[in-house]
């Protein structure tokens, strides 16, 4: 979510990080998956009726493997 605004998510190739971080999500399979994440949140968020920065992240995270994602959420 960029900073000093709300209602705008940012996905794929145009979020923000460090040099290392941004190697790791520059290719495609992560942009695509981050732009999913963000579909979801975009629609959950007006289902529930309220911005991104007041969605539980946990109701992304519950959503995403209904949809095929797999996500890691614990340690290894």
């Amino acid at each position: 979510m960029p900073r000093d605004t709300d209602r705008l998510l940012a996905a794929g190739r145009c979020i923000s990080g460090t040099h290392v971080a941004h190697s790791s999500y520059r290719v495609m399979p992560i942009a695509m998956a981050t732009g999913h994440a963000a579909g979801v949140c975009a629609a959950l968020t007006v289902r529930h009726g309220r911005g991104p920065r007041g969605l539980p992240y946990r109701l992304v995270q519950r959503e995403l493997p209904r949809q095929g994602a797999r996500l890691r959420t614990g340690p290894e």
